[in-house]
C-alpha cells in the first residue's frame, strides 16, 4: 500500500532543504561583498524574494546561515577523507577527488579559506587536512625532542597549504604539486627527519613509483 504520509514528508523535507538553499545564496551574494555584520535579514530576504517569516523559519540570524554553509563544508572535505583508505591512502587517486571537491565549491573555499574571510573556519579547514595529512604518514617519533611535533605540524601546514594554493590559483598542475610534495617527503623530509629529529615516515604512496 501507498504510503501517502511518507511522501508527503519527502516533498516536505524537498521544500524546506530548496528554501534554505535559496537562503544560503541569497546570502552569501551579499557576504561575498560585505562583511557579516552588515548583512541583514532584509537584504537577504528582499535578495531571495522571500518574507522575513520565512527566514526565521529557517534560521535566527545571519550568523547561523553562515555557519550552515562552513558545516557543510567541514562534512565535504571530512567525507571526502573518510570514503578513501585512511590506512594507505592512494594520493595519486586521492587528489583528482580533491580537486573536483575544491572546484564544485570554491565559491565558498576561495573566500573563507585561501583569503581568510573567516579566519577560524580557514583555520579549522587548513588544521583538518594537516591532521589527515599527518595521520598518512604513519609518524613513528623516537626522539625526546619536545619540539619535534611541532616542527612536522609547521611542515604539514606548509604541504597542505601548497595544495590549497595549487587548487585556488590553477597555475599549478595537481599532478606537479604531488610530485613536488613527493620530493619533499620521500627524497628530502624523510631523510632530515629520520637523521635530525629521530622521526621515520611509514608513508610512502604520495605518487605512482611503478
Amino acid at each position: 500500500m501507498y504510503d501517502f504520509g511518507e511522501a508527503a514528508m519527502g516533498t516536505y523535507e524537498s521544500a524546506r532543504n530548496r528554501t534554505r538553499k535559496q537562503i544560503e545564496e541569497s546570502f552569501w551574494e551579499l557576504y561575498e561583498s560585505d562583511d557579516i555584520d552588515r548583512v541583514t535579514v532584509n537584504d537577504i530576504c528582499r535578495n531571495a524574494g522571500i518574507t522575513r517569516s520565512t527566514f526565521y523559519y529557517h534560521y535566527k540570524d545571519t550568523n547561523e546561515v553562515l555557519d550552515s554553509i562552513k558545516r557543510k563544508q567541514m562534512e565535504l572535505i571530512t567525507e571526502l577523507f573518510e570514503s578513501s583508505n585512511n590506512e594507505d591512502r592512494d594520493y595519486q587517486n586521492f587528489i583528482p577527488r580533491f580537486q573536483e571537491l575544491f572546484i564544485e565549491n570554491e565559491r565558498y573555499l576561495i573566500p573563507l579559506v585561501m583569503e581568510y574571510k573567516d579566519p577560524e573556519f580557514a583555520k579549522e579547514y587548513r588544521g583538518y587536512i594537516a591532521a589527515m595529512m599527518k595521520n598518512d604518514l604513519q609518524l613513528k617519533i623516537d626522539s625526546k625532542n619536545d619540539n619535534v611535533e611541532e616542527t612536522i605540524d609547521i611542515l604539514l601546514s606548509g604541504l597542505s597549504h601548497m595544495f590549497l594554493d595549487c587548487l585556488a590559483s590553477r597555475i599549478i598542475t595537481l599532478d606537479d604539486a604531488n610530485n613536488l610534495s613527493n620530493g619533499m617527503i620521500n627524497t628530502g623530509l624523510r631523510w632530515i627527519l629520520k637523521e635530525k629529529y629521530g622521526v621515520n615516515l611509514g608513508f610512502r604512496r604520495m605518487v605512482n613509483n611503478n
